[in-house]
This record gives structure tokens, C-alpha cells and sequence, in this order.
């Protein structure tokens, strides 16, 4: 039996100085959500933690909003979301 899931995956960066210093990834499903960082220039990243900690926080709240639509999204329909 086949059985399928829909995913959104959002990517995000913090560059600084035209120089990516961290990648943000969240992959949202109706069962199941992951939010990762992954820093890709220590030094600028220790230079800028202010920076790239809201940048991180704001990826975080727009993945939640993102998630808030989808499972509005179910509960309209009283299935997943295709």
C-alpha cells in the first residue's frame, strides 16, 4: 500500500559581508517538524552571535508561522494536506 506525505521545507542563511555564516533549514510536515542551524564561518559567526542568534530566532518564528497555516489548513479540510 502506498502511502504519501507533503512536506514545506524553508532554508534560510545570515550572511554578513556577502559571506553566508550560517544555513537555517526546517523541513514542516503535519506529523512531525525539524528546525537545524549550521554554521558555516565560525569566526564571522563569533564575531556577529547577536546577529545570527535573531536571525535564528526570526527563521524559527516564521517556520511557526508557517506551521500554524498548515494545521489550520487540516483542520479546515479534516485531512492532511496534499
Amino acid at each position: 500500500m502506498l502511502t504519501t506525505n507533503k512536506s514545506i521545507t524553508l532554508t534560510g542563511n545570515t550572511t554578513i559581508d556577502e559571506e553566508r555564516v550560517v544555513y537555517y533549514r526546517a523541513e514542516i510536515s503535519p506529523n512531525d517538524s525539524r528546525i537545524n542551524q549550521s554554521v558555516q564561518n565560525q569566526e564571522l559567526y563569533d564575531a556577529n552571535k547577536k546577529e545570527c542568534r535573531q536571525d535564528f530566532a526570526d527563521f524559527t518564528d516564521r517556520v511557526y508561522e508557517i506551521e500554524d497555516q498548515a494545521v489550520e489548513e487540516i483542520d479546515d479540510r479534516g485531512s492532511e494536506v496534499e
